[in-house]
C-alpha cells in the first residue's frame, strides 16, 4: 500500500509532466473529465466543470508556443481519498506574437480526489506569483 509521500510523489510527477506540457502548448493534463472539477486559472475567472474549463483550458494554451520549466513543492499532504499539494511553478516561456521568453511564475494549489483506485485533479488554483508590494500598489491591482 503506498505511503503518503508515495502518493505525494506520484502526484509531483504527474504534476511536472502537466506543467511542462502547459508551457508547450498541451492543456490535456489540466482538461478535467467531469462537472465538479474547479480551476481558477493564472488569467482570472473561475472554471466550473470540464464542460466549461476545458474549453477554457484550450483557449489559453494556445498563447504559449514554448518553455522550459520546473515545480517546486511547498507542502502537500493526504487525508483518505483526497491529496493537496501547494507549489511554485517557475518557467521561461515563449508566448504566441512575441519573439523573446518572458518569466512566467505561478503559486499553485492542487486537490486530488481517489476515484476507484486513481488520483483524479480535482480542483486547481494558479495565479502569478509576484514580488512583494506595499498596500497601495496592491490595491491599484484591483478593480
Amino acid at each position: 500500500m503506498a505511503t503518503g509521500q508515495d502518493v505525494l510523489d506520484e502526484l509531483l510527477a504527474r504534476i511536472e509532466r502537466d506543467h511542462v506540457a502547459w508551457i508547450n502548448g498541451d492543456s490535456s493534463g489540466y482538461e478535467f473529465q467531469d462537472e465538479t472539477s474547479t480551476i481558477l486559472g493564472a488569467f482570472g475567472g473561475v472554471g466550473i466543470g470540464a464542460s466549461m474549463a476545458t474549453v477554457g483550458q484550450r483557449r489559453v494554451v494556445a498563447m504559449f508556443e514554448a518553455g522550459t520549466g520546473r515545480v517546486e513543492l511547498l507542502n502537500g499532504g493526504v487525508s483518505g481519498d483526497v491529496a493537496w499539494l501547494t507549489m511554485v511553478e517557475r518557467a521561461m516561456v515563449t508566448f504566441a506574437g512575441r519573439t523573446e521568453p518572458v518569466r512566467w511564475d505561478l503559486r499553485v494549489t492542487e486537490v486530488f480526489e481517489r476515484r476507484d483506485g486513481t488520483w483524479v485533479r480535482v480542483h486547481r488554483h494558479a495565479d502569478p506569483l509576484v514580488d512583494r508590494h506595499p498596500l497601495d500598489v496592491v490595491l491599484g491591482l484591483l478593480p
